[in-house]
């Protein structure tokens, strides 16, 4: 137990809190810049069974914000390089990695038997497709993005992607990215859904941070 000691430590935390963390099911969607944060606060904080889905390889332009790749990693699948990497940070994990992309026509395949999916994709139609999959079965899905100085997240249980956002968005231009901003928002939604996950946050609003003018806010849908 004692790798959790300094989170059992909290105040607001307890062994009971740690075993229902621990039976949890995972579901996360991109393992890139923001899924990278995110899996790793996961299972460094209590979860064992997560399941990582992505199909891109490594790129030497994503070391400036995935945390877990470095420079011989380059040109390898990144859901296998991220597998193993979280693996060296608790042996104890049952991590699946799966090297395909989500489409409308198999994602309802991967959202069942989860308790909650997360949306760490980089693109809106994938989101889109996965907000809308999630709604359907009624299964808690994590919604985080992130664009050049802005980005939010929301964990939806009642209402969907599309009472937040318009579907033209993903026919916006993207901008770039700073690699800490990626890390503020993923940090701020793992914080948010390792809470949620054992009772202790709303679910329902969207959370937003803008750097550029250091602003943060929320909105409850």
């Amino acid at each position: 137990m004692s790798r959790y000691d300094r989170l059992l430590e909290l105040s607001t935390f307890s062994e009971e809190k740690l075993h229902v963390l621990q039976s949890k099911k995972v579901l996360l969607i991109g393992v890139g810049g923001v899924g990278q944060y995110v899996a790793t606060s996961l299972v460094t904080n209590g979860i064992v069974h997560l399941s990582i889905v992505d199909f891109d390889q490594v790129e030497l332009s994503n070391l400036n914000r995935q945390i877990l790749l470095k420079e011989e990693d380059v040109g390898k699948k990144k859901v296998e390089v991220v597998q193993s990497e979280l693996k060296k940070k608790n042996s104890a994990l049952e991590v699946k990695a799966i090297e395909e992309k989500i489409t409308k026509e198999n994602v309802d395949r991967f959202v069942n038997n989860f308790d909650i999916v997360i949306d760490a994709v980089d693109n809106w139609e994938t989101k889109l497709v996965l907000g809308e999959s999630c709604a359907k079965h009624k299964i808690p899905f994590l919604h985080i993005g992130v664009d050049g100085n802005r980005g939010q997240y929301c964990l939806f249980e009642k209402k969907s992607l599309l009472d937040v956002f318009n579907p033209d968005i993903k026919k916006e231009p993207r901008d770039g990215v700073m690699g800490p901003m990626v890390g503020t928002i993923a940090s701020m939604a793992s914080v948010h859904l390792l809470k949620y996950l054992v009772g202790d946050s709303p679910s329902d609003t969207l959370y937003y941070f803008d750097s550029e003018n250091s602003k943060f806010g929320y909105t409850k849908i």
